[in-house]
């Protein structure tokens, strides 16, 4: 029987982007590492995606709203419960926004992988804590829609969901660059 596969905890960033996509419960649904985030990103930080109101001139603020995914058991909710955790996690913070750094600490104690699409996170684990994987929105929502069979034109609406509702757009150096461009174009 193979080892289960490690949580992946989500940074603000990844968390904002896949519930932009409007597809953030069939994504949790779908992977087969289990999703988890920190409570502090959800408390203070992933708070609101961007929507076209009525007048699709205008933009709304749409609330961040993780709890139904929590309640299935698609999402869970994760805190430092530890003092080694809490040290790492200032330590941390010292070279980074607070909530990659906690999101980090916490992956690193609880032997979980990352979801940052912030490169000074990932520079920083990779040379702090090499064994934590990280992955990014783009690599999550690729492996989603390759599991899923997702249609290029399906997977554009869900790519373009991003980009509008949580201002994201992929940097030239992301490996995934030339995918994105593929799709959205």
């Amino acid at each position: 029987m193979p080892a289960p596969l490690r949580p992946i905890i989500l940074d603000a960033s990844c968390l904002l982007n896949l519930y932009a996509s409007e597809r953030l419960q069939e994504i949790a649904q779908t992977l087969p590492q289990p999703l988890a985030v920190a409570d502090y990103v959800i408390e203070q930080e992933a708070l609101y995606i961007r929507r076209r109101g009525s007048d699709q001139d205008q933009e709304e603020r749409e609330p961040v709203n993780v709890e139904p995914l929590v309640s299935a058991g698609l999402i869970q909710v994760v805190k430092v419960n530890s003092e080694a955790e809490a040290t790492t996690f200032v330590d941390l913070a010292r070279e980074m926004d607070d909530g990659e750094a906690l999101t980090c600490a916490l992956a690193v104690h609880r032997q979980c992988d990352v979801a940052t699409d912030d490169r000074k996170a990932r520079r920083i684990l990779s040379t702090r804590a090499p064994q934590v994987l990280v992955t990014s929105t783009l690599a999550l929502v690729k492996q989603w829609a390759e599991l899923a069979g997702i249609a290029k034109a399906e997977l554009r609406a869900v790519l373009l969901n991003i980009r509008s509702g949580a201002n994201y757009f992929p940097g030239e150096r992301d490996p995934l660059y030339p995918w994105w461009i593929d799709i959205v174009s």
